[in-house]
């Protein structure tokens, strides 16, 4: 905003015409002060939204982290366990009609497949996982560009004052 007046002190203007000219001055300097305030104020509850929006960002994040976690010490557990118990029932069952040597490698086979496909969700669990809240940073490169747009637009306009 700025300050114009059609009349200046030294025009032989009456002080009653200066005096509003100093008031109307003064309400506007009040004017820019508050709309400064109010930016301000605008300023900051975006930052508080940001960090909130980070924040749930990251909450979400620890969750696919806690379930690709827990995906793939379930394999682990069920490696170990099921190799251990099963694969002996499934070696003596094989041994039945094949050599003790094709029934154990026919075994291995079996539960190398199930550890596989354990792995295999565990890791697709873990491509969905960023440790970068994305949302957030995307958030952020928004307000930036709305920011300089808006100090651009105020730089222009207080240029092209009187």
């Amino acid at each position: 905003m700025a300050i114009t007046t059609d009349r200046s002190p030294t025009d032989g203007s009456s002080p009653d015409a200066v005096r509003d000219d100093v008031n109307r001055g003064r309400e506007e300097v009040r004017s820019l002060g508050a709309r400064t305030a109010e930016i301000t104020e605008d300023l900051r509850e975006l930052a508080r939204r940001e960090m909130a929006l980070a924040q749930a960002e990251m909450a979400d994040n620890r969750q696919r982290l806690m379930t690709g976690s827990t995906a793939g010490v379930a394999a682990g557990v069920f490696a170990f366990w099921l190799l251990g118990f099963l694969g002996l029932a499934m070696m003596f069952g094989l041994m039945e009609v094949w050599p003790e040597w094709a029934a154990a490698l026919a075994t291995a086979g079996a539960w190398l497949l199930l550890a596989a496909v354990a792995a295999f969700v565990a890791r697709s669990r873990f491509k969905d996982f960023s440790p970068t809240p994305k949302r957030t940073m995307a958030s952020l490169k928004e307000d930036a560009a709305w920011l300089r747009r808006l100090t651009r637009r105020n730089a222009g306009s207080a240029n092209s004052g009187p």
